[in-house]
């Protein structure tokens, strides 16, 4: 637990850093920094707008900052440290809930793209009973996709004594999994080979789940948008040729290089299951919308460990403008028949 807290300072103050100076930067050159909460590939498509320049086609200079966590992100986002993030709705939602005067963009992923892994003894779902859930950080996206495995399993985790504990992101998670200090975890489906190949079993699939949920979303102050409409425009079409680019087969060796540097993948197989399942995650965002019906379900879910946001309804989180107004120009449609 030391541990985990001095690594937490650490980040912290790295992160700190990073901001102070790309503000400075931003002031002198124009520059914006978009933050984006974890290391999963549902930020892929904000990493090949910056990585293939995306973003500077449209007259922006973007630097993408990994935060470590979802509530680090929307405090950057409450401070004006951050301009725009790549995070989830539990967070953001966490934040109004608290007074923030945050809003949803756009909506990247347009499904709960997780896997419920569980140790090769758990055989069932009463198997968890008493057991320990591994996630990022409290009210991240990995945490809600516990409460959404769980309920989905029939368990409670205070009826059923289910400990949820803050252990890391997914590599730290697959590790204390593989150790037997937790009994599960969440994760994205691109970790699925490592996880099998180590001897985890995946109980849950949610990827499949016909159920709709926003995950990944594009975050901002109301200000912001009030006071920088333009580059709000800019930055949603460099993260549309993002989403263009990437289910291309013809960019398949860029798209790979870019997963395997954000998300340290090493080998051949864990590149190659990384990229099949962003494809897979990024199928179903044809236009990036954040759907209001899935922004509840995120909300709903997280109803139990944050009563607060029990009067917030996906209406008052989401402004679908910009994009709305990108689609009926015809950009979204041009971006996606061109694929880069």
């Amino acid at each position: 637990m030391r541990h985990e807290k001095l690594l937490g300072i650490l980040l912290a103050v790295i992160f700190v850093g990073a901001l102070a100076h790309l503000a400075r930067a931003q002031e002198g050159q124009k520059k914006l920094l978009v933050a984006h909460a974890g290391l999963i590939s549902t930020h892929s498509s904000i990493w090949l707008a910056e990585d293939q320049g995306f973003f500077k086609k449209h007259g922006l200079d973007v630097t993408s900052v990994f935060t470590g966590s979802g509530s680090v992100t929307s405090q950057a986002l409450v401070a004006g440290e951050a301009k725009l993030a790549s995070t989830s709705v539990g967070p953001t939602a966490g934040a109004v809930g608290a007074g923030a005067d945050l809003v949803i963009v756009a909506g990247l992923i347009h499904i709960l793209p997780y896997q419920f892994w569980v140790l090769p003894q758990v055989r069932q779902a009463a198997d968890l009973k008493g057991k320990r859930v591994a996630i990022s950080t409290f009210g991240s996206g990995s945490h809600l996709a516990a409460e959404v495995a769980l309920k989905h399993l029939g368990l409670d985790p205070a009826r059923d004594k289910i400990v949820i504990i803050q252990v890391g992101q997914q590599p730290e998670r697959v590790a204390a999994l593989v150790t037997g200090r937790i009994d599960a975890t969440a994760l994205d489906p691109g970790f699925a080979h490592a996880a099998k190949e180590k001897g985890l079993t995946m109980m849950l699939d949610m990827t499949k789940m016909d159920i709709p949920y926003a995950n990944t979303v594009i975050v901002a102050s109301r200000r912001f948008l009030r006071e920088n409409p333009q580059i709000v425009d800019s930055l949603l079409k460099g993260t549309i040729d993002g989403l263009a680019f990437l289910p291309n087969p013809a960019n398949e060796r860029a798209v790979k290089s870019v997963l395997a540097r954000r998300l340290r993948l090493t080998t051949p197989e864990s590149i190659q299951g990384m990229y099949d399942a962003t494809l897979e995650i990024h199928a179903k965002t044809k236009v990036p919308y954040a759907p209001l019906a899935g922004v509840q379900n995120m909300i709903d879910a997280l109803l139990r460990i944050n009563p607060r946001m029990a009067k917030l309804k996906a209406a008052d989180l989401v402004d679908n403008s910009f994009v709305e107004r990108l689609e009926k120009s015809g950009y979204v449609q041009e971006a996606m028949k061109r694929s880069y």
